[in-house]
């Protein structure tokens, strides 16, 4: 996989050993022709939200906001968010989920746009896989 981390962010190596341990543990590192840019911003969406996925079974860009609500988010909470969008990274690159028409989304080839935030499958993933993620691909040694 190809990957680059973009925008200003704390502990750039640590970051990039980081990324790669998500990677390896979502077993996407054997796909070379995928590309993956996460970039850190100052805030997304009117600052509500920590991070945001978009892709297709080629390219996804994670987005990361260093505030939100109005306040500065952490280190390891940008890090946490991380994980959580990775794990959407590998659900588009797995063809997983995806765009169906008039843009709502599709998942595993079915239908998806009536589902309530909380209630969306990729999301509840998400939720449980990245705090594990987190946790088990930090360098929490490096810091």
């Amino acid at each position: 996989m190809i990957y680059e981390i973009r925008g200003r962010h704390r502990h750039k190596t640590v970051v990039d050993i980081y990324v790669r341990n998500l990677i390896k543990a979502l077993n996407l590192h054997r796909l070379t022709t995928k590309h993956l840019v996460i970039d850190f911003k100052t805030s997304l969406e009117e600052g509500s939200v920590l991070g945001l996925c978009l892709g297709d079974k080629n390219d996804a860009e994670i987005e990361i906001a260093k505030t939100a609500y109005g306040e500065k988010l952490s280190f390891f909470a940008q890090m946490s968010t991380i994980a959580h969008e990775m794990v959407h990274a590998k659900q588009y690159f797995r063809g997983e989920l995806g765009y169906g028409s008039g843009g709502t989304f599709k998942w595993k080839k079915r239908n998806a746009g009536a589902y309530k935030y909380e209630n969306q499958p990729w999301e509840k993933e998400a939720i449980r896989r990245g705090s594990e993620l987190f946790m088990e691909c930090f360098p929490f040694d490096m810091i």
